[in-house]
């Protein structure tokens, strides 16, 4: 007779390709996200300018002139090569910083609800204390020890981001090490890595890739805020918020220096925020269950 041990977990329940056309929010997510990473892995293989050359001639050139698609800044370097090379500085940070949350909350996550109530308090009370620490007093020591730059800020965020994170799965890992197959498993004698492995994990994926993209999005909104500030981003490196710093000292004499970056920020953050949405209607079980 085979064991309830044995048996496959049940996997939460798929959205068909029906389904998946018909989810607009997911599709618009996925367009939108999809442009601006075209648009920062395009700007490896061409930019039209050096975006940190200037060209005092061409300063403060309106957008639609001669060889600068959305003008030239103060110093007249050209705008659209700035936002090419900012898309792909922004996404690395949200991308880096989200990437490690994702890890080292998954492993803390996991271990505080599968290894014991010591383990537990130690982990949950240890990202109280880091959550207890606003993110930007984190950038602000880093950046005083380390120097600013696109590391500190993956760091800071990283170290910011990742209590939460681990938060999230702890209740989703919890949930699930309360199901009956998981309990048949403990009955069988399985060990805990192989049950957190074959049937914890495949069943808080879901949960881990939506809030992938959202603190992506969070990600790449708070270097932009950190990068304004001074503590982000600084050049010859360029992301958009550290345009948006640049861009103040000329607002009321050419204000499209500020809209440009500020309208890659709102666009690129609403895309990670819509697709996140998208993915969580087409991964959550119940809303599957429901849709069927």
């Amino acid at each position: 007779m085979t064991s309830l041990a044995n048996t496959p977990a049940p996997a939460p329940a798929r959205a068909g390709p029906r389904r998946l056309r018909r989810n607009l929010t997911l599709t618009i997510g996925i367009v939108i996200t999809a442009a601006f990473i075209a648009i920062a892995l395009a700007s490896f293989l061409y930019l039209p300018h050096n975006p940190n050359v200037p060209r005092i001639p061409d300063r403060l050139l309106p957008a639609g002139s001669s060889g600068y698609l959305l003008g030239t800044d103060a110093l007249g370097r050209d705008i659209f090569s700035q936002l090419m090379v900012g898309a792909r500085t922004s996404l690395l940070v949200g991308a880096g910083a989200a990437l490690i949350s994702l890890l080292v909350g998954t492993v803390a996550g996991l271990s505080a609800a599968a290894f014991g109530r010591l383990t537990d308090e130690t982990i949950s009370r240890s990202a109280d204390i880091m959550l207890s620490i606003p993110g930007m007093v984190t950038a602000l020591v880093l950046a005083a020890t380390i120097g600013s730059g696109a590391l500190t800020t993956i760091l800071a965020l990283s170290a910011f981001f990742t209590p939460s994170f681990t938060r999230v799965i702890r209740s989703a890992a919890l949930s699930v090490m309360e199901e009956d197959f998981v309990i048949a498993a403990r009955l069988y004698g399985r060990p805990t890595w192989f049950i957190l492995l074959r049937h914890v994990l495949p069943n808080v994926a879901g949960v881990m890739i939506v809030q992938f993209t959202l603190y992506f999005a969070a990600g790449i909104l708070t270097e932009a805020g950190l990068s304004y500030l001074g503590v982000g981003v600084t050049r010859p490196s360029i992301s958009w918020g550290m345009m948006l710093n640049e861009a103040q000292q000329q607002v009321g004499i050419s204000s499209p220096l500020a809209m440009w970056p500020g309208l890659a920020i709102v666009m690129v953050v609403l895309g990670l925020n819509l697709l996140g949405d998208g993915l969580r209607d087409v991964l959550d079980p119940k809303l599957a269950r429901r849709s069927s």
